[in-house]
């Protein structure tokens, strides 16, 4: 049987008192007794195999049954809702909230007289009345399926258990990784937690959103990248010796614990076929170590750059992309935070070209194709060349050996006189293609084509065409100037193209 409760007894005994009081004394025409209560009225009974029983009872003073039994239904409610465990507390979902309020209406509408049916397998199975004094007390017995009873009230427990936990859940996983030294992860985890918050109902959202991004924060700033090589060189078109490699620690130094799996983005320079630069960017993760390494491609090239390594939590952060307004601020800090958590590495990409002995043999001509004092195309070919670590010569040659000629036969006198001085030679033109005034400024349009060649094999090893527009407030210094930049640019080409 179950347990009665001490005021149920009191109120059994009174009503017992008012049964055997009402069945003694002298008929007096009227009902001499009250209708003695079933037994299971002062014997709630246990469940069996099929149902679960609850009982209730209301009691209205002047006599309406409507309240009597408004109240009794509310004593059965309560009863199921105590065996279904249910309670609400500050941080249920207005999800659940809504939920268990709706399942208490339903009960309720399923306890009247003309049942909703709304509640699978709840009944009201009996009822009993007493009326004394002009009061009115109403019993119910409802029983509950088993099945049903125990669906709903799994039901109900995944509502308040789901959005709870979407929370909850990863913020305790996120402490015990932080506590097994495996901040990154533990980041990711906080960051998943802030993410699960801030898209709840749960109350006090900011809180738990600013409580787990100030935790993730702390595992981020426990985290360092420290360089394990730096200052690599390789020829432009050559792989790297070795790769650039990194440590993710807990800690600022290399010998701190090493952080595994850490998510870390590589980004380096590569050239365009136009000659403009590309950014390329790739992700590696640190090994059980807390090692990273990466192997540059062979950069197409000449010059020093750098490749930078930095902390990744690019994927969780895509979580909070829609976050308040009045949140962002947070989101803000935290990424600031993770980009500080970078290193860069310098490298150099030098020309094979730099180390075999070169000669110039360039000249500037006027729009007619005639040679003009000016050699501002070979200058700056040999500025900028010499620049760039090439063994660079002026080859004294007359312009009539050059311009207008074949290449192949170029090459053949080239190497028939500077053979022994020059492996390889770079010849050509460059003459005025555009003059024009506007107002007193003076432009000048140059185009040039310069060739390098291997003298003994005869080899054309790259062929450079450019133009370049310069002005000025004569026609002397617009010409110089745009000679010189055609040099300079015809240079920069052979330096990244020329192996």
């Amino acid at each position: 049987m179950k347990p009665v409760s001490v005021i149920t007894i009191l109120f059994i005994g009174a009503l017992l008192l008012l049964y055997t009081g009402c069945t003694s004394g002298p008929d007096t025409g009227q009902e001499a007794a009250a209708e003695a209560p079933p037994d299971w009225v002062l014997n709630p009974p246990d469940s069996d195999e099929k149902y679960m029983y609850f009982t209730g009872y209301g009691t209205s003073g002047s006599g309406s049954l409507a309240e009597a039994e408004q109240t009794a239904r509310g004593a059965v409610l309560d009863e199921i809702m105590r065996y279904l465990g249910v309670r609400i507390t500050s941080e249920t979902t207005a999800t659940a909230r809504a939920s268990v309020d709706d399942f208490q209406t339903d009960v309720v509408q399923q306890l009247t007289s003309r049942s909703s049916g709304r509640v699978a397998g709840l009944e009201v199975a009996e009822k009993w009345q007493v009326e004394q004094a002009g009061a009115l007390t109403l019993y119910l017995l409802a029983r509950y399926d088993k099945t049903d009873l125990a669906r709903e009230k799994h039901r109900l427990e995944e509502v308040f258990r789901e959005k709870i936990e979407a929370v909850s859940g990863p913020e305790l996983e996120a402490q015990e990784l932080q506590s097994q030294g495996r901040p990154y992860q533990a980041a990711i985890r906080f960051l998943d937690a802030a993410s699960a918050a801030f898209k709840s109902d749960l109350e006090n959202v900011e809180i738990k959103f600013e409580r787990n991004i100030n935790q993730a924060s702390e595992a981020i700033r426990s985290i360092g990248i420290v360089k394990l090589n730096d200052n690599l060189s390789t020829f432009m078109g050559k792989e790297f010796e070795e790769p650039f490699r990194a440590k993710v620690v807990n800690g600022s130094n290399a010998d701190d614990p090493g952080v595994e799996g850490a998510s870390v983005r590589v980004v380096y320079k590569l050239m365009r076929s136009s000659g403009r630069p590309a950014v390329r960017t790739e992700t590696v993760k640190s090994d059980a170590s807390g090692l990273v390494s990466f192997q540059v491609p062979a950069p197409n090239f000449v010059g020093r750059e750098q490749v930078t390594m930095s902390l990744d939590v690019g994927a969780a952060m895509e979580s909070l992309l829609d976050v308040p307004d009045d949140l962002y601020s947070l989101v803000e800090g935290f990424e600031q935070l993770v980009m500080s958590k970078k290193v860069a590495f310098s490298f150099e990409s030098l020309s094979m070209a730099s180390r075999i002995s070169t000669g110039i043999a360039v000249f500037d001509l006027d729009a007619s194709s005639n040679p003009i004092a000016l050699t501002e195309t070979s200058a700056g070919l040999l500025e900028r060349l010499g620049q760039a670590g090439f063994q660079i010569i002026n080859l004294p040659v007359a312009v009539t050996n050059i311009a207008g000629r074949p290449a192949a036969q170029v090459t053949r006198f080239l190497y028939d006189n500077f053979g022994t001085q020059v492996e390889r030679a770079i010849f050509g033109t460059a003459r005025i293609s555009d003059h024009s005034q506007d107002k007193d400024t003076i432009i000048i349009q140059v185009t040039g084509t310069v060739t390098v060649v291997e003298l003994e094999s005869g080899k054309t090893l790259l062929t450079v065409n450019k133009s370049k527009r310069a002005q000025g407030t004569n026609t002397s210094t617009a010409l110089s100037t745009a000679f010189k930049k055609l040099g300079e640019d015809m240079a920069e080409a052979i330096v990244n193209q020329l192996q």
